[in-house]
């Protein structure tokens, strides 16, 4: 990455802390540039605008490998491709943590970004495939449009995550718990039983 690159990504860090801790409107971009210890004028050369910058703070890393490869699980039974969905859509979250938040503080004031959850924060992995033909077949539960559910399951994540940050950790003790109570929740709804 040359070093270009690495200013940009350094004002999309600093500014991702900024707007997911304070807002974005409440965040000036003298703010972010003196965090990232360059001139205002400098940050513009990468970004046109605020509002850019703010889209390019909810674009998530790329998808890695096991995400985007071909994965069969018509073998897994329900429970285990669901235990499957939920942790790996928990692990999505914490490593995006401040995207999510910057993208369901922000989508009501700001409706364009709603279109970055289909773009980027919102993949159709091999898991919700999988669900999604089963509930087509009648072997999981029906529901009506399978975003619902992922944009239901993620922002319960969020908001529980949220909640347990702003409480410094008090509320999730032990996160493997929490995976697990999720998963249940998860298998209740579409199987009928945890």
């Amino acid at each position: 990455m040359n070093k270009g690159e690495q200013t940009k990504q350094r004002i999309i860090q600093q500014a991702r802390t900024l707007f997911s801790t304070s807002g974005y409107d409440a965040t000036k971009t003298s703010e972010i540039a003196k965090a990232c210890g360059i001139s205002e004028a400098a940050m513009y050369k990468y970004f046109n605008s605020k509002m850019e910058l703010l889209k390019a703070c909810v674009v998530t890393a790329e998808p890695d490998e096991e995400t985007t490869a071909h994965t069969d699980l018509s073998q897994s039974t329900n429970e285990e491709l669901i235990e499957r969905y939920v942790n790996k859509r928990i692990t999505m979250i914490e490593r995006n943590h401040e995207q999510y938040s910057i993208l369901f503080a922000e989508s009501s004031r700001y409706p364009e970004l709603s279109q970055y959850f289909d773009q980027s924060l919102y993949r159709q992995s091999a898991e919700i495939k999988e669900i999604k033909r089963r509930i087509e077949e009648g072997s999981m539960n029906g529901i009506q449009e399978i975003f619902t559910l992922e944009l239901g399951l993620t922002a319960g994540i969020c908001s529980i995550l949220q909640h347990d940050q702003m409480n410094q950790g008090a509320l999730l003790q032990n996160l493997s718990e929490f995976r697990s109570e999720m998963t249940r929740f998860m298998k209740y709804g579409l199987i009928g039983r945890p």
